[in-house]
This record gives C-alpha cells, structure tokens and sequence, in this order.
C-alpha cells in the first residue's frame, strides 16, 4: 500500500472542515478520527482510505504523516492553527479550516468518516485516547510499532463497546 498523501491531506482538511470548531478537537482527537476513519474503511472494505501508517503511542495511534500535512495545508491556506489553553492548564492545539476542503471521496469513505465524526468528536483528548486503546489493533500493537491493518479483522463485531462504526 502506497501512502496517498493528497488523499490524506483532504481527509484531514474534511475532518478539521466538519469538526475543527468543537472545543474538544485538538490534535489528539484528529488523530484518532484519522485512524477510526481509515480502519473502519479497512474493515468493509479491505482497504484504507490514505494508506497512512498508524504507530502506536502511549495516547493510542498516531499517523506519521500528521505534521507534515499539516503544515502543507498552512501553507497553501487551507487551514489555521491555534492555542487554547485548558483547565488543566496544558495548551491544546486547534485547527480552524479557512475553506471548504477538496470534496474528492467516494460516496462509501464519506459515509465512514461522517460515521466516525459524529460518533466520536465529541470526545476530548483523553477520553478518545482512552477509547483507541481499547481497539484491537491497537491492543495487539506494541509501544511505537506501525499498527497493522488487518488486525482490524480481530474486532469483535457484536461488541457491546463498539468501535468499528458499520456501514448500513
């Protein structure tokens, strides 16, 4: 699987477009809606939306590509960042959209990651952290080791702690 990074890049600009605004999206939580999107696809599908590589962290997977599409979205004006400082008195990082991002998704990878938008930004940082680490390809990763796609084969799909959003 090769990386698509333009692919990323407009997942990532579509996420920050539909969910950048709540107080409770920061870095942290992109990553993880970057991930559950990706995985989730993987799952119904047999393959991933980007192709990103996930690697496991002590907060749950992060993509190794993050920072650099960020930083190219900055760039070509797509997206702002930001500071919030919360109550616990560490700093968030936000991300702001500037314009409506590239709409070019096939029908079945927007109805995947609405599907994990709406059920998962509402969580903050530590909580969806949390909420990754209980997924099984997460689980069956070690520490700083690329999670592997077709762990996700693994889930129990009856779960009563769902992470795996179907597609109906």
């Amino acid at each position: 699987m090769d990386f698509d990074k333009d692919k990323f890049k407009n997942v990532l600009h579509f996420i920050i477009y539909k969910c950048g605004f709540k107080n409770t999206v920061g870095r942290t939580v992109l990553h993880k809606l970057l991930y559950f999107s990706d995985f989730n696809y993987y799952k119904e599908f047999n393959q991933s939306i980007t192709n990103e590589s996930y690697i496991k962290k002590e907060r749950g997977p992060v993509p190794i590509h993050f920072e650099m599409a960020i930083e190219e979205l900055v760039d070509e004006n797509k997206i702002s960042l930001g500071k919030r400082r919360l109550p616990c008195g560490k700093i968030m990082n936000r991300y702001f959209s500037l314009k409506g991002p590239e709409m070019d998704f096939k029908k079945e990878e927007l109805i995947v990651i609405n599907k994990v938008i709406k059920k998962l930004s509402h969580m903050n940082g530590m909580q969806i952290g949390e909420y990754s680490l209980r997924d099984v390809p997460v689980k069956k990763t070690e520490a700083d080791e690329i999670i592997d796609y077709d762990l996700v084969f693994f889930r129990k799909s009856n779960n009563h702690d769902k992470v795996y959003v179907k597609i109906s």
